[in-house]
């Protein structure tokens, strides 16, 4: 040969070139894959980071959070696709990459010491971060489950427990006969005419349907079932057809609205009426009505300030004797004195009443307001 070399060594020399261009290539394949690795991740780490700081910047809304969970998981789905894609050209760089990807989106940590590693972590610390941030909404949201349960418990609780409210009296009184009680040969008027102000002529059956009114919208907006037994004046129910309403709903307690009249205008005040213990009429609900008295006349006299004349069990009551379930009858003031009479006239002061009734009724029924 005209170099003086053997055509062997021509055929050595050339598989070393071979070798050691391959050898280059696979070293550029290597940088090429490991830069592609470090920027993918870098740009997936500032994404979750502008993430992090979008999301605290506005704050714990669940929408906020929600969005910002979806898009660190969509940035995570990305890295992941980038390693796979290295770890396809045979990198070492992506095969180190792709775990931490893949631990990222599994929520979990890194225990890997190299740089990208690190970048990995910053990815799932964000992850986490804002997997805390849609643990903090999922609290809040049980929160508001929880007190939604409760408003629901004390709903469910109370829409069990039916409050019968008989305004009483009516346009026109009932002189028809009817005994006090079951089996009775003592007779009373179905239902009378009530008493009237004596300054502002107002019918006591009327000022009894207004409070009543009031009264139902009240309990009502706490959860409670009401039953009416009128609603309007023009009715003629007797008092043992009243007190078989409250038996019919199996009432929890049944509420007889009235106020009074005296032969003397100075008399004033406010009592609370309820059944005296009357074997086999009214033996089984004199305990807790005596307990529902206690109640409605404490509470009306806080919230009226009105001169406390007591409770007093009453046995001659129709209203009381036909009644199977417990029963009160609160007396809102006297009619017949002047003072007393426009105060009962007043939507302010009704609704006093209304306020100390509906206090003491909830807590008979112990239900919370």
């Amino acid at each position: 040969m005209s170099d003086g070399t053997s055509p062997r060594d021509d055929e050595t020399q050339e598989l070393i070139r071979r070798f050691r261009a391959r050898r280059a290539r696979r070293k550029l394949a290597v940088l090429v894959a490991t830069v592609v690795a470090v920027v993918v991740i870098v740009g997936g780490g500032a994404v979750a980071l502008a993430l992090a700081l979008a999301d605290h910047s506005a704050g714990p809304a669940g929408s906020t959070t929600s969005s910002a969970g979806a898009t660190t998981t969509q940035a995570a789905g990305a890295l992941a696709g980038s390693s796979t894609l290295l770890a396809q050209a045979g990198g070492t760089g992506a095969t180190n990459a792709g775990n931490p990807s893949t631990t990222t989106a599994a929520g979990g940590s890194s225990s890997s010491s190299t740089s990208v590693s690190a970048k990995a972590t910053t990815t799932s610390q964000s992850t986490t971060t804002t997997g805390a941030s849609t643990t903090t909404t999922a609290g809040s949201t049980t929160t508001t489950t929880k007190s939604t349960t409760t408003t629901a418990g004390g709903s469910v609780a109370a829409s069990t427990k039916v409050v019968v409210i008989d305004p009483g009296h009516q346009a026109k009184a009932n002189n028809s006969l009817e005994p006090v009680g079951p089996g009775s040969s003592t007779m009373k008027a179905k239902v009378s005419s009530g008493t009237a102000g004596v300054v502002t002529g107002t019918p006591e059956s009327v000022l009894n349907l207004t409070v009543a009114l009031k009264l139902r919208d009240s309990l009502q907006a706490h959860g409670i079932k009401v039953v009416m037994t009128r609603t309007t004046q023009n009715v003629n129910l007797s008092n043992i057809q009243r007190a078989q309403i409250a038996n019919n709903a199996h009432a929890a307690l049944f509420v007889r609205i009235h106020a009074d009249g005296a032969s003397t205008q100075s008399t004033h005040g406010l009592h609370v009426l309820y059944p005296a213990s009357i074997k086999g009429w009214t033996d089984d609900i004199a305990v807790p009505s005596k307990k529902a008295a206690q109640l409605a006349q404490q509470d009306l006299i806080a919230a009226t300030g009105a001169q406390d004349r007591g409770i007093d069990a009453r046995s001659d009551m129709t209203g009381f004797n036909w009644s199977n379930v417990p029963t009160i009858l609160p007396e809102m003031g006297f009619m017949t004195n002047p003072a007393e009479d426009r105060l009962l006239e007043t939507a302010a002061y009704q609704d006093k009443i209304v306020q100390g009734l509906t206090k003491a009724i909830l807590a008979f029924l112990g239900v919370k307001e």
